[in-house]
């Protein structure tokens, strides 16, 4: 069952990669409205807002329902992985937008490179990849990257809905 969810994850990755090169390369648009944002605006601020608000009760519920630890794993995991592609996706569309509408990338490129890195160090110990003090190192890192997560959102959003 474990094989099976490492390659399902991995396969979720690979097409967030491919996701994030055919909008990058003009092959797919993201940047047409719905209601009030762009496409991708409404995935990434969906994505954002998932992985928000699970991670806290993702972490609670961990402690508080050890024997439902297993299917709390895979929401965590799946969920945060289409998160993940929904925030690259927005990520990609500000990429290639045209020179003269070339957006600031700030705290974005932050925001971006924190959940891949929490994408990364997730992998890793999930699919147990290492063991020892190498997994104590990796989970720190895994940490520390949520709460970077977490005030880097904090910012982007503020900057994004014009309050800063």
């Amino acid at each position: 069952m474990k094989r099976l969810g490492l390659t399902f994850a991995a396969f979720l990755v690979l097409v967030s990669l491919i996701f994030m090169l055919t909008i990058y390369f003009d092959l797919i648009n993201v940047g047409f409205v719905v209601g009030s944002y762009r496409f991708h605006h409404w995935g990434v601020i969906i994505g954002s807002f998932y992985v928000a608000i699970v991670t806290p009760f993702f972490a609670i519920l961990k402690r508080t329902k050890s024997d439902s630890l297993r299917s709390l794993l895979r929401v965590h995991v799946f969920g945060n992985l289409l998160a993940f592609m929904l925030v690259s996706i927005h990520f990609a569309g500000q990429l290639s937008r045209p020179l003269e509408f070339y957006p600031d990338l700030g705290s974005g490129v932050g925001l971006f490179g924190s959940m891949g890195l929490l994408v990364f160090t997730g992998f890793l110990l999930r699919y147990g990849l290492v063991s020892g003090g190498s997994r104590r190192f990796l989970r720190l890192i895994h940490v520390l990257s949520v709460v970077f997560f977490y005030l880097v959102i904090l910012v982007h959003a503020l900057q994004g809905f014009g309050y800063i």
